[in-house]
């Protein structure tokens, strides 16, 4: 049986932090709780938080750059922003900068269940996706050493917890989470490696064999890459071109490959 999750809580009003607590408490959450910044960042430092709950509006700093340090130091640990209505527009902030989610206040009780549970789940698939990758990856390998085999190149060496962005697209690589203007996209393993292909080269043409090779060895010849890439390029299109039959993002560039553009309508991004 899956432990619980552990959840912080960061508000520098009591009655709040007690509310939001205890309501958490009750759903099975493992609660702790701090009322400012350096309580936070030392509560963090002892024990990792699976999410963290966090004021925007905390007496001895502002909220933003306390989640600018967690995003750094802790990436793995999901942010619910917790603002009023005048501080919507940090709220906005917050999110295009990796929050998962905000809630305003006073909030309510269902609200704030539902919306944790949304979070927790969300972050649990991300985890999934990335043990089933990791496995595929060491079979992979396995396969490699059993059958003598010399491993196909490698796309461009990506380091670990490393964040791209390129335009309204935000992908990290750590969390395997990626957000267009500020909006999640549900992303399958493969479309993850095919935008990743692009943002690292934001402008740039990148060739279909390269791109393939980002997710699946053994396709060199870039006709067949092409036909490959084809099924995932027009499902990458739905979910984030305003107009799928006219990309300005997922570009073609006919007899090349495909590159990550600017937003603006330009010759040779269209089609497939």
């Amino acid at each position: 049986m899956a432990s619980p999750a552990t959840i912080l809580v960061v508000d520098d009003e009591a009655v709040v932090r007690r509310v939001l607590s205890d309501a958490l408490s009750k759903e099975g959450y493992r609660v702790r709780n701090a009322s400012n910044a350096e309580d936070c960042l030392a509560a963090l430092s002892a024990e990792q938080a699976d999410l963290l709950l966090l004021d925007l509006q905390l007496g001895d700093v502002d909220g933003v750059e306390v989640m600018g340090t967690v995003r750094t130091r802790w990436p793995q640990t999901e942010i619910i922003i917790l603002t009023a209505h005048g501080s919507m527009m940090s709220a906005i902030a917050a999110l295009r900068h990796g929050a998962a989610d905000y809630l305003l206040k006073p909030v309510g009780v269902d609200a704030l269940r539902a919306r944790v549970a949304e979070v927790l789940a969300r972050q649990r698939a991300v985890r999934e996706r990335q043990e089933g990758i990791r496995h595929m990856y060491q079979q992979l390998q396995a396969l490699v050493a059993a059958e003598g085999l010399a491993p196909q190149p490698p796309g461009p060496s990506l380091p670990p917890g490393q964040i791209y962005v390129a335009g309204p697209l935000t992908l990290d690589v750590q969390r395997h989470t990626a957000r267009m203007d500020g909006r999640a996209i549900d992303l399958t393993p493969t479309e993850f490696a095919i935008l990743l292909a692009l943002a690292a080269q934001p402008g740039s043409v990148v060739p279909c064999a390269q791109i393939v090779r980002s997710f699946q060895s053994g396709v060199n010849d870039e006709e067949e890459a092409r036909q490959v890439l084809r099924p995932h390029i027009v499902r990458l299109r739905r979910k984030l071109e305003s107009d799928p039959s006219r990309p300005t993002y997922v570009q073609s560039v006919r007899g090349v490959g495909y590159r990550w553009g600017d937003g603006r309508d330009e010759e040779g991004g269209h089609g497939v």
